[in-house]
């Protein structure tokens, strides 16, 4: 098994690394309940970690599978935090006492199967290696990268520039982009960012400020990223051509210095001939790690490549779902939405069964799905659940869905049942949105009520419904509803 702690504090790759060899996931933390289980735990993983012991205080024996294990992880440690749980791993999001940070527990067999996600996360050490085998097979990255230049006919090979960043405590752990400079390998690519920037707005700051500092006669990026390692401009603020952001990148080196607990003594660099990699002392919280790397080095590696280019956007390597920028996800059989304010929406479980039949009176969840479901002939049944967790224990509300159903694009709502705190009064707004939205990403096209909106139902609808969409139909479009408020800002929310 191994783990992986992603930690922003952790030194120059911001995790620490653990290998437990010929035991799975849940072994190992069965062990935890054998005499000196957490002794030998915390010399497993290298260090302690409280949650483990607090695990092992929640039951007296050692739980009979992923389905008891994963109860135990989110009624006791993680509540209100990100969870996932499958055959062989566990991913957990949570937010640390200062900053969020990632735990991750895979057995060695899905490590092995899938090193396109896990390659990089469970690399142990700085620096990455930099050798590359004679024609290497051709590199596709796991997703679209943003080109920083257009193509032109003749051009061979890519390069890769991948700098992540901490801008704010909450969603530290992904959303920083891999860009691509094509037909420009890395040996060229000091020469390639002195030419002319067509779009600024697709770049991005750090990359600005990189290009500003590599000088007319740098043969390679190095340089430029020692220097990086001193600056604290924007390069955004800088005249063009190259020659003149260059001038005054350098006027700004020799006047400010960085604070914030930058000490460039200790930023990394390793520079090869296909990757070079900078662990960036940015501030008093520790490092940045920066990558730039070409399509000989990608082919050479393609696992640790497209692993750390997932890793840098995805904060769950184990992530199945398609996933479009700053949408939520979860895996394929599990849906687990965040709604804020601590609310989630997310699939009913065995252990739920209290907290169902306390709020919809039904003698037991089986009764109640019976209820629901009774007739619907083919489509994927779901039932989902409402909750506070930041309070888990309280329940707000049950929804009953079938999926392709009573077509194969349309979803048809069986039941809603929502009790709206007084301190929650958008919560059914939020609900119903995020829902749609979720409905939308999955490829679905309309909502389908089991009955024409009765007054009490138009009530509830009318502040998510566009003006143009009417609040009387049986049959709803997904796209007549309103985007929740993290994605109403975005034109086109759908795009990759």
């Amino acid at each position: 098994m191994h783990f992986i702690h992603r930690d922003w504090e952790a030194g120059p790759l911001c995790k620490r690394v653990g290998h437990v060899p010929g035991v799975t996931v849940l072994e190992w933390f069965r062990r935890l309940w054998e005499p000196g289980g957490l002794e030998r735990a915390h010399a497993d993983l290298g260090h302690e970690v409280y949650e483990l012991e607090r695990l092992r205080e929640c039951a007296d024996g050692p739980p009979e599978d992923l389905v008891e294990l994963r109860r135990r992880i989110r009624m006791r440690l993680w509540p209100d935090n990100e969870l996932r749980v499958d055959e062989h791993a566990i991913r957990i999001r949570s937010m640390g006492m200062n900053l969020e940070e990632a735990f991750y527990f895979v057995d060695d067999a899905c490590v092995a199967e899938q090193p396109e996600r896990w390659a990089y996360p469970v690399h142990p050490s700085w620096p990455l290696p930099d050798a590359v085998v004679p024609d290497p097979a051709p590199f596709v990255p796991p997703f679209p990268c943003p080109e920083l230049a257009p193509s032109a006919d003749g051009d061979v090979g890519a390069t890769y520039l991948l700098c992540t960043s901490l801008q704010a405590r909450h969603d530290s752990l992904e959303w920083d982009r891999t860009f691509v400079f094509p037909g420009v390998r890395l040996p060229q690519l000091a020469a390639a960012l002195r030419r002319p920037v067509h779009d600024p707005d697709e770049w991005s700051g750090y990359l600005l400020d990189l290009r500003a500092l590599v000088a007319p006669d740098d043969d390679d990026i190095a340089p430029a990223l020692e220097r990086f390692s001193r600056f604290a401009g924007d390069a955004r603020e800088f005249p063009e051509p190259h020659e003149q952001a260059h001038r005054a990148a350098m006027e700004h080196l020799r006047t400010v210095t960085p604070a914030d607990g930058r000490l460039p003594e200790r930023t990394l660099i390793e520079a090869g001939e296909h990757l070079t990699q900078m662990a960036l002392h940015a501030d008093s919280i520790g490092h940045r790690p920066w990558y730039v790397f070409d399509d000989l080095w990608a082919g050479s590696h393609p696992g640790l490549a497209a692993s750390l280019i997932h890793y840098a956007f995805h904060w769950d390597p184990g992530c199945t779902r398609k996933h479009w920028w700053w949408m939520p996800c979860s895996h394929d059989e599990y849906l687990d939405l965040r709604l804020g304010h601590g609310d989630r929406v997310r699939d009913c479980e065995r252990y739920d069964e209290p907290l169902v039949t306390g709020l919809t009176g039904a003698r037991s969840v089986a009764e109640l799905r019976r209820q629901i479901f009774q007739d619907t002939g083919s489509g994927e049944r779901r039932l989902l659940l409402v909750l506070d967790q930041d309070h888990h224990s309280e329940l707000y509300g049950v929804v009953g869905v079938v999926l392709g159903h009573p077509t194969p694009d349309a979803c048809e709502l069986r039941y809603f049942r929502l009790t709206t705190p007084r301190h929650r009064p958008k919560l059914s707004s939020r609900l119903i949105t995020a829902l749609c939205l979720e409905l939308r990403k999955l490829g679905y096209a309309e909502l389908v009520l089991g009955a024409p909106p009765d007054e009490r139902c138009q009530k509830r609808l009318k502040p998510v419904i566009r003006r143009s969409t009417s609040l009387t139909e049986r049959v709803i479009p997904l796209t007549g509803f309103r985007l929740p408020e993290p994605y109403a800002w975005m034109t086109n929310p759908f795009r990759p």
